[in-house]
């Protein structure tokens, strides 16, 4: 495990970041014009995510990322058991995917995805750029 960098702070909670629950938003305007269910249920995904956006948060200390929800501790994710991961469209990452020893998890991007690069980059130097 990496030793303690100049540059990054821990513990550091990562900011929250709505792009994906407002760029969701504005699919479902779009697709309600053509398809009002449809559009309905997107809308729906949309405001379920904005309130994951504003009750989760991750993270990072020295030995693990921990989700928490309004301040309390839901689950770590000790960076021993990282095996990789992956930010899915790095222009405009959404979905980051890690593999843990025993489970793999899909989690959208709903916190600040440039500081969320760099600190798995220096925790979790993965395998594959992403």
């Amino acid at each position: 495990m990496p030793t303690t960098s100049p540059t990054l702070t821990v513990p550091l909670t990562l900011d929250p970041d709505y792009r994906v629950a407002v760029g969701l938003a504005g699919i479902a305007l779009g697709v309600g014009w053509v398809s009002w269910p449809t559009g309905l249920v997107l809308a729906a995904m949309a405001a379920f995510l904005g309130w994951q956006t504003t009750v989760l948060r991750l993270t990072f200390t020295e030995t693990a990322v921990v989700l928490t929800r309004n301040g309390q501790p839901l689950r770590a994710f000790p960076y021993q058991d990282w095996q990789d991961w992956y930010l899915f469209w790095p222009g405009l990452p959404v979905i980051l995917f890690f593999r843990e020893v025993h489970s793999i998890h899909f989690v959208p991007v709903l916190f600040d995805p440039v500081t969320l690069r760099r600190y798995l980059t220096y925790y979790c130097p993965p395998t594959q750029i992403s």
